[in-house]
């Protein structure tokens, strides 16, 4: 059977190698016919493109001469609109002074008329005032007979009430002291009485408090000794806890400055590290250098080793602004070796159409020039600062061997020094340099200076940055260590025993203390009721005496107070009808004198009328002087104006003509080019088509070479089938003969039946043990990685649920406290009655819970934000974002126009909570409110001084204020 299957898979491959040469025959053909028509399409194509170019060059002729046409047009037409806005100008001069005679002439009518109606005012109001006089003088006199009246009533009036007062005084008095007299009599009898009981009960209090004093001596001896003990043992646990708090106060401290330091040499290395990876982003993307050295850097066939002149130099950092502002022109240079190396660059620019670029020849450079020396005062050879590798040292002595640095600030020195020619002189700083017969300058960028030498700065960053992340490990394992000592040293603390000792010190102290008061209190009671009963003896005795000589004065004072009061009924009597005919006499007086003040207030009235029509006299006499003067002036202006004005249009009429002339060669012209413009457009769409047929061609090529290439992969898949299934050389088969009357298909089916037979019969497998063996330790290997793997898992969700606990507790943490500050902002803002709130819509999952904004203002319960008005959201989004602001202030904040839906009382409120915030933050903010404005410390308006050049105005209101 295996000879069987041999034979026939020999015949079927000799019929697939036969169908092979025949399909490689067929497609050579067709491959060799799409070149010879692909090779015609790209000769058309050249021929096309040199007709195009021959084109566009006649194109540029007539554009050119398009553009001079133009210009000429243009040049006359704008003469033409010159000579029309001078000739509009001179008759809207001509219009405006006869608009002005006759608006003169009018107000001169008015103004007479004015003046006219004036005088007759003036001689009306004469008249009455002479009137008013006399009636005024009539009054006065009346006036002053009644006031004398008056007065001398008053001073009868006066007299009588001195006396009345004088009698109600007396009584008074009398009345009192009658009054005084009972009141001590009634006083001195309940004086007695009081007396008498607190004596009594004086004596029984204290024989009571003598033997209760007994029992709280013994008392406070025994609190006594408990006091000592326990304030001894306080005072020994409170020395420890003082120690130990001086411990981790200065821990605290020590950790305070290793955090700073950490915050400082972490900043320092993001610093660092940031300018190195910009430089290296430059370095690696040669940023800031042309197309053409970028190719070249990344093509080296041409060079082994060229660096750009940049990149050999090194300078110290005081002075590489100025060697590079120097240098600026040839710091794109390559550096090679030989004219060979520059000339194989510049012929692969040439190939790729990349641009130019320059290239140094070290070769012919000589290290033996001389310097030429210079007289001036602090002047150092640039070489003197510039590090360079020694190959490279005669390129930097050719460049920089006159170059001298000085001071910017030696401008005297500068300006009277002769310099020699090829010595260059600049400014440390960059701003400026100079030679024998020129001089540069202006300002420096904030970026200069950061192109030489970078790839040396890398290397000098790299190491900055390799030491201060040293040191800042150090710190952190300074703090590591510190935190773990506080640790301990807090948890060694006796805060709970020293509370627990001081409530129990003090629980006797206040024992003690309320039982010795007692005892004092009992002992002072005791003395004090045995002297009080003394006191009270004596008391009582005097009280006796004065009682008895208090009745003879009581019954002499009734019998005074009774006269007088007869007295005193009489006199008010008299006095009441005295203020009556006072009353009735005051009454006239004043109605005449209401009189006098109206005719006094009426003369001065028309006393200021008066003057009023004589200044409005003056001012219409002298406004109507000026206008004849003007209308004088008007009228001259108006006769010279239609001298020198000339209506004829005839000249108009010619430029008019000359620039329709203009205009038709102008359109010839553009038509002309727009012809050839055709023409062009027309043979590139032609070659844009041949193009295509170009690449169909190509496409069709390519496709029949992976035809091609398929069929010989398959022929040597076949061929390497037989050569190991059979040992058959492949090269044997097409001699052999294939007999006419076999079928392919016939011996593909046989094939494959007598191969699926072989294969069902199978083999003997020797290698099945170790097959096994292979098998059950990549089983037992897998078995093992999946076991990592869900371990992994296991311990990447436990890390995951901590961080979500923390990421909760944090939020949470924060969400109360932005919650709390907006209340109090929003409050602030609005009233403090309004409601506010900020709710998780689902508190079980805080992270991914919606926040619904609650904002009731007074008077309003909106079911949503939305119904606000605009000034209150722009007030709730204010009170949110300072809430966020007072969790976490940031060092500036910048409003765009937040205060612009505001009403001048809400932009007040804004304003005083951002001068409130201030103190914390600087606040910028854009706004064109004048309260806003006004409420600022410094202004910056942005004007436009000419067209597209604007300039900002600073004005700093502290000093204004100040």
């Amino acid at each position: 059977m295996r000879d069987q299957y041999k034979t026939l898979s020999i015949t079927l491959a000799s019929f697939r190698i036969v169908a092979f040469s025949e399909s490689l025959s067929r497609i050579e053909e067709q491959e060799q016919k799409h070149r010879v028509e692909k090779s015609g399409i790209v000769t058309l194509i050249d021929s096309l493109e040199a007709v195009i170019q021959q084109h566009k060059l006649d194109s540029l002729t007539k554009e050119k001469n398009l553009s001079v046409q133009q210009k000429a047009t243009n040049e006359y037409v704008g003469k033409i609109r010159a000579y029309e806005s001078e000739k509009k100008i001179k008759n809207e001069q001509l219009k405006f002074q006869q608009d002005k005679e006759a608006r003169l002439t009018e107000e001169l009518d008015r103004d007479k008329n004015q003046l006219n109606h004036v005088l007759y005012n003036i001689k009306r109001l004469s008249e009455e005032k002479a009137t008013e006089d006399e009636n005024l003088q009539t009054v006065k006199l009346k006036v002053a007979d009644l006031k004398e009246a008056v007065d001398e009533l008053k001073e009868q009036q006066s007299a009588a009430r001195n006396e009345l007062n004088e009698l109600i005084n007396i009584n008074t008095r009398l009345q009192n002291q009658a009054y005084k007299a009972e009141k001590d009599l009634d006083i001195l009898q309940i004086q007695q009485q009081a007396l008498e009981q607190e004596s009594q009960r004086n004596m029984e209090d204290a024989t009571n408090k003598e033997a209760e004093l007994s029992h709280f001596n013994e008392v406070v001896y025994g609190l006594e000794e408990r006091v000592a003990v326990l304030d001894e043992d306080y005072r020994s646990v409170v020395e420890f806890e003082a120690d130990l708090q001086e411990q981790i106060k200065q821990t605290d401290e020590e950790i305070k400055i290793i955090q700073e330091s950490i915050i400082r040499e972490g900043r320092k290395l993001d610093a660092k590290q940031n300018e190195y990876n910009l430089t290296k982003s430059m370095v690696d993307n040669l940023e800031g250098f042309p197309e053409s050295i970028r190719f070249l850097k990344k093509n080296t066939d041409w060079s082994k080793n060229a660096p750009l002149f940049s990149d050999i130099l090194f300078c110290r950092e005081d002075f590489r602004v100025a060697i590079e502002n120097y240098l600026e022109p040839l710091m794109n240079h390559y550096v090679v070796d030989t004219y060979n190396e520059a000339i194989r660059g510049i012929n692969l620019l040439s190939k790729a159409a990349q641009g130019r670029a320059h290239f140094f020849v070290l070769d012919n450079y000589d290290a033996n020039g001389t310097s030429i020396a210079v007289d001036l005062e602090g002047a150092i050879p640039a070489l003197n600062v510039v590090e360079v590798d020694k190959h490279y040292q005669p390129l930097c002595d050719h460049l920089l061997r006159n170059v001298y640095l000085i001071d910017d600030n030696n401008e005297h020195a500068l300006n009277n020094a002769s310099l020699p020619a090829g010595v260059v002189v600049i400014g440390k700083s960059g701003k400026f340099n100079k030679s024998k017969y020129a001089m540069a300058g202006g300002s420096v960028g904030l970026f200069e200076g950061k192109r030489i030498g970078r790839a040396k700065n890398l290397e000098a960053l790299l190491k900055v940055i390799k030491l201060i992340d040293v040191e800042l490990t150090d710190f952190k394992n300074r703090f590591e260590a510190l935190q773990t000592k506080i640790s301990t040293l807090k948890a060694s603390g006796k805060a709970a025993e020293i509370k627990q000792k001081q409530q129990e010190l003090n629980l006797l102290n206040t024992e003690l203390v309320t039982v010795k008061t007692r005892q004092e209190q009992y002992q002072t009671f005791i003395e004090n009721s045995l002297n009080r009963k003394e006191d009270i003896a004596r008391k009582i005795e005097s009280i006796k005496a004065e009682k008895i000589a208090l009745h003879p004065q009581l019954e002499e004072l009734k019998i005074q107070k009774q006269t007088q009061g007869d007295l005193l009924a009489e006199k008010q009597q008299l006095f009441a009808e005295l203020n009556e005919y006072v009353s009735v006499q005051s009454n006239a007086y004043n109605q005449e004198n209401i009189r006098f003040h109206q005719q006094q207030n009426k003369v001065s009235g028309l006393i200021k009328d008066l003057d009023y029509r004589d200044t409005q006299q003056e001012s219409l006499e002298a406004r109507i002087k000026q206008n004849n003067a003007e209308l004088e002036k008007v009228k001259i202006a108006i006769q010279e104006n239609l001298q020198m004005s000339d209506n004829t249009d005839e000249d108009l009429i010619g430029m008019y003509a000359q620039k329709d002339e203009l205009e038709k060669a102008t359109q010839q012209a553009e038509q002309e080019y727009y012809e050839w413009r055709g023409k062009i457009s027309e043979s590139e769409n032609e070659i844009t088509a041949l193009r295509r047929k170009k690449d169909n061609a190509e496409i069709i090529e390519n496709e029949l070479k992976d035809e091609r290439n398929n069929l010989k992969l398959e022929l040597n898949a076949l061929k390497e089938r037989l050569s190991v299934e059979f040992n058959v050389d492949i090269q044997e088969l097409p001699e052999a003969n294939i007999a006419g009357d076999e079928d392919e298909y016939e011996i593909r089916e046989k094939t494959e039946k007598l191969k699926k037979q072989l294969d069902e019969f199978g083999a003997i497998n020797p290698m099945a043990v170790e097959a096994y063996n292979e098998m059950n330790e990549r089983y037992t290997f897998i078995q093992a990685q999946k076991k990592d793997l869900s371990d992994a898992k296991a311990s990447l969700l436990a890390t995951i649920q901590e961080i979500d606990d923390t990421a909760r507790e944090k939020f949470m943490t924060s969400f109360t406290l932005v919650r709390e500050n907006f209340i109090k902002v929003f409050r602030s803002l609005f009233n403090e009655e309004d409601s506010c709130d900020l709710i998780l819509s689902d508190p079980s999952r805080p992270l991914e819970s919606d926040i619904d904004i609650i904002a009731k203002p007074k008077g309003k319960r909106p079911l949503s934000i939305n119904q606000l008005s605009g000034g209150e959201k722009t007030l709730t989004a204010t009170a949110i974002l300072f809430s966020l602001y007072l969790l976490k202030p940031a060092p500036f904040c910048i409003f765009d126009e937040v205060d612009a839906p505001l009403d001048d009382t809400n932009i007040d409120k804004f304003n005083n909570i951002i001068r409130k915030f201030s103190t914390e933050s600087q606040f910028i903010i854009i706004s064109h409110n004048k309260r806003t404005i006004a409420s600022t410390d410094i202004i910056y308006g942005v004007t436009m001084v000419e067209q597209g050049i604007s300039r900002v105005v600073p004005v700093d209101l502290r000093e204004l204020v100040d």
